[in-house]
């Protein structure tokens, strides 16, 4: 299908923040005029009904049910947890001894551990719903009829988890929180309960799992700017904004429409065009100073990995305390880590931009 690449800074930063620009595939020319085959690839991202493909007050009601879960005070609880589970991690981890796959033993449950404490997903559900993410991560090397099934069993599976009533301790988590929403006549509907739980069970865990790790292979392939880190003249959360900046976990994401004909980056674009959102391209735009640079100092500017304007990424806090906790942690614990191999292949996804592996040791 046609679109457009947004790749400039500048432009990126437009569309996602004027109002002239939109979200909802209703305003996707192609699609209304029968363009789009009914079997594309992407037509499960284009029905969801979901924050990422809503406007205006469609989108504050959908993000309004998930939005308390990530407020400052929420998420400055989670510290503790948080910090428990790195430890856990690390001790069961020796890159002294063998070399470690970072993504594999200490990213990935990290983030999993992490976010279903957060949606309160009962401790028996989790290895079904941890399954069905990695699944569908690796949904490119299914086949057209796998795929539909795969997206079959999703949906039984999700119906499960808000159907099942609320057990003790799980009241707080996001899963309750959508099922008192789906149940109550101004809530929200079953479909955008359904769809909203799978955006933070897929989407909100793999973008921090990349993040993580292309951190760490930044610091790691940057040995002058990782010296900064660790004798502390570039304090962690200093190392998470430049990492993002330099390496965004989101490569790309669809759609914006224009809702009328506009001019971006001096090309002419029609109302119903399709947009495809480049943040990492953005990110490294050569005509900002930090294009394409990893440095800690401070000079690199403000980025857009977490986007900008009214779909700003709602678990962005969440996600720069699990980075600042990890990352300060894993270093403390292994100041000496380096990579033993070439990073993994990049993922096969038009979303995600991290490796498949990152083998280190110490």
């Amino acid at each position: 299908m046609e679109c457009w690449a947004v790749v400039g800074y500048a432009e990126l930063e437009a569309a996602l923040t004027q109002p002239v620009f939109a979200r909802s595939p209703t305003h996707w020319r192609a699609l209304r005029d029968g363009e789009i085959p009914a079997d594309w690839p992407m037509t499960d991202h284009l029905t969801r009904q979901w924050m990422l493909t809503a406007d205006d007050a469609d989108h504050k009601r959908l993000r309004r049910v998930a939005a308390g879960m990530f407020a400052p005070r929420q998420v400055k609880a989670l510290s503790q947890s948080i910090a428990r589970a790195v430890g856990r991690l690390l001790d069961g981890i020796d890159p002294a001894a063998r070399p470690v796959d970072l993504r594999a033993e200490f990213a990935l449950p990290l983030a999993l551990d992490v976010l279903c404490s957060l949606l309160a997903v009962p401790d028996e559900e989790r290895p079904r719903a941890i399954s069905l993410v990695f699944r569908a991560l690796s949904r490119a090397a299914l086949t057209p009829q796998e795929s539909r099934l795969l997206s079959t069993e999703i949906r039984a599976y999700l119906d499960h988890l808000l159907d099942q009533p609320t057990g003790p301790g799980e009241e707080d988590g996001l899963v309750a929180a959508l099922r008192t929403s789906a149940a109550s006549d101004d809530g929200l509907s079953h479909q955008e309960a359904r769809d909203t739980l799978w955006l933070f069970l897929a989407a909100g865990f793999d973008t921090t799992v990349a993040a993580l790790v292309n951190t760490v292979r930044a610091l790691l392939e940057h040995p002058a700017q990782l010296s900064h880190a660790l004798d502390g003249s570039a304090p962690w959360d200093q190392v998470v904004e430049a990492a993002l900046r330099y390496d965004a976990s989101v490569f790309a994401l669809p759609f914006a429409f224009p809702r009328e004909d506009v001019t971006l980056g001096g090309q002419h674009i029609r109302a119903g065009d399709a947009l495809l959102l480049c943040y990492l391209a953005a990110n490294r735009d050569p005509s900002r100073e930090s294009g394409g640079v990893f440095r800690l100092d401070r000079s690199g500017g403000p980025h857009l990995a977490f986007g900008r304007g009214p779909h700003f990424c709602v678990g962005a806090p969440l996600a720069r305390l699990q980075l600042r906790t990890a990352l300060s942690a894993l270093f403390a614990r292994f100041p000496t880590l380096h990579l033993a191999a070439a990073p993994g292949p990049p993922a096969s996804s038009l979303t995600i931009n991290t490796v498949t592996s990152l083998m280190v040791a110490a």
